[in-house]
């Protein structure tokens, strides 16, 4: 892909809609909707996903290479892996996705819910103990923290 490459355009004939991203990537799931994931586990173990519940979902397992927002082509830094419940997968278009066959592209809304799967393989030590030294913690572990802390002796905002 090149970055002089151009994102797909809009199904409805107008250059631009407003809060649109264009997610790029290929659907792991299979025919019948389950997508099965190869973990690093030994042996034949994999992680195996499927939308349900009592009403009907469904979605797209995505494994997302690139997007596009605003005119302009993105990739991510490392696959990230998605589901995406809204819309349906047409062949990719733009951002150099259509050179090579198979790349589909999802067209969502900036504000529309989907779930990020992340699978990390590690010691207990490393996924448990590591992840919580300082600078490794989630923000809002640091939130929790600031708001507190000492108030130039003050113990309220008063």
């Amino acid at each position: 892909m090149t970055d002089e490459s151009v994102p797909a355009p809009s199904p409805s004939g107008y250059p631009y809609v407003a809060g649109q991203i264009i997610l790029y990537g290929v659907d792991l799931n299979d025919a019948n909707q389950v997508t099965t994931l190869d973990v690093g586990l030994p042996g034949q173990t994999a992680l195996q996903i499927r939308l349900g519940g009592p009403t009907r979902i469904t979605g797209s397992t995505v494994l997302a290479y690139g997007y596009a927002f605003d005119g302009h082509c993105y990739r991510f830094d490392s696959n990230r892996i998605f589901i995406v419940t809204g819309p349906n997968a047409e062949p990719a278009v733009g951002c150099g996705f259509d050179e090579v066959a198979g790349y589909q592209m999802w067209r969502i809304g900036s504000a529309e819910q989907m779930l990020e799967i992340s699978a990390s393989l590690a010691d207990a030590k490393t996924l448990i103990l590591d992840s919580q030294l300082p600078g490794r913690r989630s923000p809002t572990s640091y939130a929790i923290t600031l708001r507190t802390a000492h108030r130039n002796g003050r113990l309220s905002n008063d």
